[in-house]
């Protein structure tokens, strides 16, 4: 909403400066919001709402043994900075590491500082950019989009898979592609909970968007963007109930959906990788080693059982704090846009008065 709303303005102010010249400061003003709020706003977009809630959806607040791995280059361990160690009453007193995001946000950055901020963010774009091929190839076809959004999940099932073990996991030497999965495990055990996980955001988009036409709510066309919508007195409580709705599918379908597919993706993580918060592998004895003849993964419903009371509420209270980390920066960003464009707007003058 907030880029749609910026697109439009800058359409705008770049209607109304037609024929009119800016002041040189201008471009300074520019480069530095790029200075300040891309880096805010890809570190609030990928590491708060990518990475940070992955690691909470993976991590076991009750391992059956957990030795936390040593991340820094002086060999200091995770349980020496205060996280669990493997022995037992260590692990029952110790704090949960994704109990807070104070405490996830330094157990991330002590691994490599800043750029811990961003790891698996090369295998991201990767990841974003095949979707998009795919996704082109299945539009380019004629195939509807409530059908090609699922194949084009299922298809990149492999190396979004990779990217959840390269997030949970300790650094690697490996590259990326020589950290893939085997294929044929990648599509067996996460082809359905992909694709549930997908119809989930799928109805996060179409549902609030279908309420507000049912509600003759005017909103914002993407057909006509550079017009804004003039709401009136009635939008106010048909766009409070058009957020109840986008909420009521984010906690009761995206949230569960994810929670069972990263969980999935995390079982079969190789034995070699360690993992940097405490993680149980077995899923209480649910999940048998492919070298002994079991699937090597967890199923969805076994995944499921297997999140705890504990692990939800600190699940959904990481994402509420999230969620408003998010409006905060949202709200900062357009506190500063518009006075900058009247600002810039006030001093601009007409070129045939150069």
């Amino acid at each position: 909403m907030y880029r749609d709303i910026a697109t439009t303005l800058y359409k705008r102010g770049e209607a109304s400066m037609d024929g009119y010249q800016m002041p040189g400061w201008a471009w300074g003003v520019f480069a530095v919001n790029a200075v300040v709020f891309v880096p805010l706003f890809l570190i609030v977009s990928y590491t708060f709402q990518h990475i940070y809630p992955t690691l909470a959806i993976v991590e076991d607040p009750s391992p059956p043994a957990y030795d936390p791995v040593s991340l820094n280059e002086d060999g200091q361990s995770i349980a020496e900075d205060g996280f669990p160690t493997s022995d037992a009453s260590a692990i029952s007193e110790a704090p949960v590491v994704t109990s807070s995001l104070r405490s996830t946000h330094r157990a991330v950055y002590a691994i490599a500082g800043w750029r811990s901020l961003f790891r698996g963010y090369a295998a991201y774009l990767f990841l974003s950019v095949v979707m998009t091929i795919v996704a082109g190839i299945f539009i380019g076809i004629g195939v509807p989009s409530l059908i090609a959004a699922p194949l084009v999940a299922v298809a990149v099932a492999q190396p979004y898979a990779a990217w959840t073990h390269i997030v949970i996991s300790a650094p690697s030497s490996k590259y990326f592609w020589q950290r893939l999965p085997p294929f044929k495990r990648s599509l067996q055990a996460t082809a359905v909970p992909i694709i549930l996980y997908v119809l989930a955001t799928e109805l996060a988009t179409f549902l609030p968007r279908g309420l507000a036409l049912l509600l003759k709510m005017n909103i914002w066309n993407p057909k006509d963007p550079n017009t804004l919508p003039q709401y009136n007195k009635d939008d106010a409580w048909k766009g409070l109930l058009v957020l109840l709705a986008a909420l009521a599918v984010q906690v009761f379908f995206i949230i569960p959906t994810q929670v069972i597919l990263t969980r999935v993706q995390a079982s079969f993580l190789p034995e070699e990788d360690d993992t940097i918060v405490p993680f149980d592998r077995s899923f209480g004895g649910k999940v048998e080693p492919a070298i002994v003849g079991g699937k090597g993964y967890v199923n969805m419903i076994d995944a499921w059982k297997s999140f705890s009371r504990a692990s939800w509420i600190r699940l959904i209270k990481l994402y509420v704090k999230i969620f408003f980390i998010v409006i905060a920066l949202s709200v900062a960003w357009v506190a500063v846009l518009i006075p900058e464009y009247i600002l810039i707007a006030n001093h601009s003058r007409k070129v045939d008065e150069l």
